[in-house]
């Protein structure tokens, strides 16, 4: 079925750009003037899609952003699931996604669930897609769970940009550090160094003057090995982060940190939340809602701590107290819940601590990143600082002593 883009103004003169799927051009035309929308331009976007694209090999966010989004769409429209697969490997750019969508369409032609086909390739969709398109699947309403994993993936882009966005002033200032710092230990520390040997100093040089010529000349001469060391700590940490004990590890100490704790809780808080509503609006019971959300967020220590809660749940532990025992969430998030088990609207509360927790993140993200501007700042004036100090001291100590 052909897919198009159009403009126009609805009755109230306000600019409409939307898509939709009509089996002729003037169809769509025709039920847009009945929906009131003055049309201004169309376009048959299914031609533009055929037309060759230049493709790409990895996958970006915004890719699944716009898989999501179109089959929503599609799906919204009547088309079947394997019919919208097949007009968004039109329109794909990425040769890595259009693999896994045409390895999704062929499962399910086969016979195979959609969840069942995105579980075989958790590397690209994860569990996010895989629990939340099981719900769509089981309950009927697969538009409204694709729309959510839309919004989800949005939202999650949009506060990986806004860190990124406050981390660039002080990536730039630990960059300058470190390149003033190189510049020292292998231009002018080394050339203090000629000036102190031409003059016969050597144990008369002050203290901090000495460790500073050692530290110079140790980062001049193991230099390879310095970066070595680095490389290999990275490599272990890597491999150490794959196995299950180094990332709940990982993920314990970022929780119990003075500084990241609390951002690192409500983003999964967040994550979870907005998870379990979805399900819970698509009629999944609460007992496998639960897994599910906590499975979405992808960390190991909560997921363990909510199957913990799950397990009182079922022995007939109110929900609010028995996530209030794992220690994670927030009070403010178990008085949210205490509120649902009184009026049983689950869904609608846990979008609340969603929206709550999402306002944390990002003023959190922005309180973090002002903070550390002030660090950087003072750390590589005070290491600079120091290294001028300890270069000058001598030449200042023998011009006292002319």
């Amino acid at each position: 079925m052909p897919y198009y883009t159009y403009e126009g103004r609805d009755t109230k003169g306000k600019l409409v750009r939307n898509q939709a799927f009509a089996v002729t051009q003037q169809n769509l035309i025709s039920n847009l003037q009945s929906a009131g929308i003055t049309i201004l331009s169309i376009k048959n976007a299914s031609a533009i899609g055929e037309q060759k694209q230049k493709m790409y090999k990895k996958i970006r966010n915004k890719d699944l952003v716009l898989l999501a989004k179109e089959l929503a769409v599609l799906m919204e429209n009547g088309i079947p699931m394997i019919e919208a697969l097949e007009v968004t490997l039109k329109q794909m750019t990425s040769e890595k996604l259009a693999g896994a969508v045409l390895a999704i369409k062929k499962d399910l032609e086969s016979g195979l669930s959609m969840h069942g086909s995105l579980a075989k390739m958790p590397h690209i969709f994860g569990d996010l897609w895989t629990y939340l398109v099981e719900a769509g699947e089981a309950s009927g309403q697969m538009p409204f769970v694709l729309r959510h994993i839309q919004f989800l993936l949005e939202s999650r882009e949009d506060i990986h940009k806004k860190t990124i966005n406050a981390m660039i002033y002080p990536a730039l200032l630990l960059g300058a550090t470190v390149v003033a710092l190189i510049i020292f230990a292998f231009k002018i520390i080394p050339m203090f160094k000629g000036i102190y040997a031409s003059l016969g100093a050597g144990k008369e040089l002050p203290m901090v003057t000495r460790g500073v010529l050692f530290f110079s000349g140790f980062i001049k001469n193991e230099f390879l090995l310095i970066t070595f060391g680095i490389v290999l700590i990275v490599f272990f940490a890597r491999q150490i982060m794959t196995t299950s004990s180094g990332r709940r590890a990982y993920e314990k100490i970022l929780f119990s940190s003075p500084v990241l704790g609390q951002l690192c809780i409500a983003i999964v808080v967040e994550k979870f939340s907005t998870a379990i509503q979805v399900l819970l609006k698509s009629g999944i019971p609460i007992i496998r809602s639960l897994e599910m959300a906590a499975n979405t967020t992808e960390n190991h220590l909560f997921a363990e701590k909510i199957e913990e809660a799950k397990a009182k749940v079922i022995a007939g532990l109110p929900l609010a107290d028995a996530l209030q025992y794992t220690g994670i969430f927030p009070p403010i998030a178990i008085s949210f819940i205490r509120v649902a088990e009184k009026t049983g609207s689950y869904s609608e509360m846990f979008e609340e601590v969603a929206k709550y927790h999402k306002d944390i993140v990002e003023t959190s993200i922005v309180r973090v990143m002002a903070l550390m501007e002030p660090v950087m700042l003072i750390t590589m004036g005070l290491v600079i600082g120091v290294i001028v100090i300890a270069m000058f001291l001598p030449i200042f100590r023998l011009a006292n002593l002319g």
